[in-house]
C-alpha cells in the first residue's frame, strides 16, 4: 500500500465516531474514559414520580404493524443515505418497516429534545425528525423508535445517582462493556417514558424498548442499586412488568419490547434478567425475541452451526413463544449479519424468514449492524412478493397447522436444545481404529 494512502486510512479510522464505531460491529465497544476507579457519593437526589394521564393498556396496531416486514437503520446512516433512498431500498426488497434508535446503545438521544436529561446526552443526528418521518410515512413505511432502555454509558457520568453501582460500598459506576441505569430508580423510568411520549407526539408509529433487562452474567450478580428499597418483595421479571405497564399507560402509541431469543426456549426468567414472556405480554402490543444463531450458541451443545439447526432452533422458538403470547403480535429480530455463520447470504436469510412464517410469527424485523443489506435485499426477493403478503394472513392459522408443528424434540414446556442428547455422536477416525482393532482380537 503506498505511504499517503495508508495514511489516509489510518486517519479516516481514527476519527470515526464512537457511535460508527460500536455499532459497525454485533458487540458494543465501552468507551474508553470510563471512570473505572473514580468514587461517587451514595446520597440520591429527593424525586416525585410524574403524573401522567392514564392513556390505557391498549393500542391498536395498524395493519402494516401487525405484519411488518423491516429492519433496524442506525440514524447516522439514515442521515447519510437520506430518508428517500433509505425507503426506497425498502420498498424495493418488500420491506415495510424501519426501526430507527431515537436514544442510541451509547445513551445518546439522537434527536433534538425538549427533555432536561436528554439535552445533557443529546448527538444531533436525526437533524429533522418530522421531515424524516413524512417522507417515510409517504412512501409507505412504518416507523418505530427504538429505545435503548437500562444500558446507558452516558446519563451515569452526567448523574452518577441514576447509574447502577457496584463495590462493597457501591460507590463505583457498574460496567459490563456498558453502563447501565439504575433499574428502581422512578426518575430513570420517567425519563425513559418521557422519551417514549415525545417520539410518539413527534409522529413516530410505535415506541420499541430494547435492553429492557437487567446485566446478563456473573458481572449482573454483583450490581448494587442506590434506589432500591430494603423491603423490595418483586422479582425482577415483575419489576420490569411494572415499568412497561406505567410506560403503556403513559405512551399514546404502540409499545413493543426486544428480548433474548433464549426466553422462547426455557420456561419463566431462569437467569433473572427480568425477561418473562408471560408477564410482559399484557403491556406491550408485540413481542421481538431476538432469534440469532450466532448469540444462542449454548443450544447448539458446542456442534457447528448448520442451516437446518437454525431453522429447526428458530421454528421451535417461535411455535413456544406463539403459545405463550395468545393476543400479542409475535414479531422476531432475525439474523442479517454473518458472525459464525459460514454459509451466510440471501439463502440465510429466506430460510430464517420460512421458520418464523410457519411457526405463526406475525411479522418480522432484521438486525444488520454492519449496515450491509445485500444478503436481507436478495433474500427477500428470493421469497418474493406473493409469499411475504402471506404474512398479512392470520398467524393462529399458521401456527395452529399440523404441517406446520417443529421437530418432535420441540416441546412446549421445559427447556429445549437445537442438537436433542439422543442423537447419535460422530463416529471419529480414532474410535473406528479402536473398534477395528477390538473386533480383531
Amino acid at each position: 500500500m503506498r505511504p499517503r494512502l495508508l495514511a489516509v486510512v489510518v486517519l479516516a479510522t481514527a476519527t470515526l465516531s464512537p457511535l460508527v464505531v460500536g455499532l459497525a460491529g454485533a458487540n458494543y465497544v465501552e468507551n474508553p474514559g470510563w471512570p473505572r476507579k473514580k468514587r461517587f457519593s451514595t446520597k440520591t437526589k429527593p424525586y416525585t414520580p410524574k403524573k401522567y394521564k392514564d392513556l390505557g393498556l391498549v393500542d391498536k396496531l395498524s395493519a402494516i404493524g401487525r405484519s411488518t416486514k423491516g429492519i433496524w437503520l442506525t440514524p447516522s446512516w439514515v442521515w447519510k443515505v437520506s430518508a428517500k433512498k433509505t425507503a426506497a431500498i425498502l420498498k424495493r426488497a418488500h420491506m415495510n418497516t424501519v426501526v430507527i434508535d431515537v436514544k442510541d446503545d451509547f445513551g445518546h438521544v439522537t434527536y433534538p429534545s425538549k427533555l432536561p436529561l436528554a439535552k445533557k446526552v443529546f448527538r444531533r443526528i436525526i437533524r429533522d425528525p418530522k421531515k424524516m418521518l413524512e417522507t417515510y410515512h409517504k412512501a409507505g413505511i412504518y416507523v418505530i423508535a427504538r429505545i435503548t432502555a437500562f444500558k446507558d454509558s452516558k446519563l451515569p457520568l452526567v448523574r452518577p445517582d441514576l447509574s447502577m453501582r457496584i463495590g462493597r460500598k457501591a460507590r463505583r459506576l457498574f460496567s459490563a462493556g456498558a453502563g447501565w441505569l439504575d433499574h428502581y430508580s422512578d426518575e430513570v423510568w420517567d425519563y425513559l417514558i418521557d422519551i417514549g411520549r415525545e417520539v410518539a407526539e413527534l409522529g413516530f408509529d410505535e415506541v420499541q424498548f430494547d435492553y429492557i433487562r437487567f446485566p446478563k452474567g456473573y458481572a449482573g450478580t454483583l450490581g448494587k442499586w442506590l434506589h432500591k428499597k430494603d423491603d423490595e418483595k418483586r422479582t425482577r421479571a415483575q419489576l420490569i412488568a411494572d415499568f412497561l405497564q406505567r410506560a403503556d399507560r403513559a405512551i399514546g402509541v404502540p409499545i413493543s419490547v426486544d428480548v433474548f431469543g433464549l426466553t422462547t426456549l426455557v420456561d419463566g426468567d431462569p437467569r433473572r434478567l427480568g425477561q418473562h414472556l408471560e408477564k410482559l405480554a399484557p403491556y406491550v402490543e408485540a413481542v421481538s425475541p431476538m432469534m440469532y444463531a450466532s448469540g444462542m450458541t449454548t443450544y447448539f451443545r458446542g456442534n457447528k452451526i448448520k442451516a437446518p439447526r437454525i431453522y429447526s432452533l428458530i421454528h421451535c422458538g417461535l411455535w413456544r413463544a406463539r403459545k405463550k403470547l395468545k393476543n400479542t403480535v409475535l414479531r422476531p429480530y432475525l439474523q442479517a449479519y454473518p458472525n459464525d455463520v459460514s454459509f451466510y447470504g440471501g439463502q440465510f436469510i429466506a430460510q430464517q424468514v420460512r421458520a418464523a412464517w410457519r411457526a405463526g410469527s406475525d411479522g418480522f424485523l432484521f438486525w444488520a449492524p454492519p449496515m450491509k443489506f445485500g444478503a436481507p435485499i436478495r433474500g427477500m426477493r428470493q421469497l418474493g412478493k406473493k409469499y411475504l403478503d402471506s404474512y398479512d394472513q392470520d398467524a393462529r392459522s399458521r401456527y395452529l397447522a399440523k404441517k406446520n408443528h417443529p421437530v418432535r424434540w420441540c416441546k412446549l414446556k421445559g427447556a429445549v436444545f437445537a442438537t436433542p442428547k439422543h442423537l447419535p455422536k460422530k463416529k471419529t477416525r480414532a474410535r473406528r481404529r479402536g473398534k477395528k482393532h477390538a473386533n480383531a482380537k
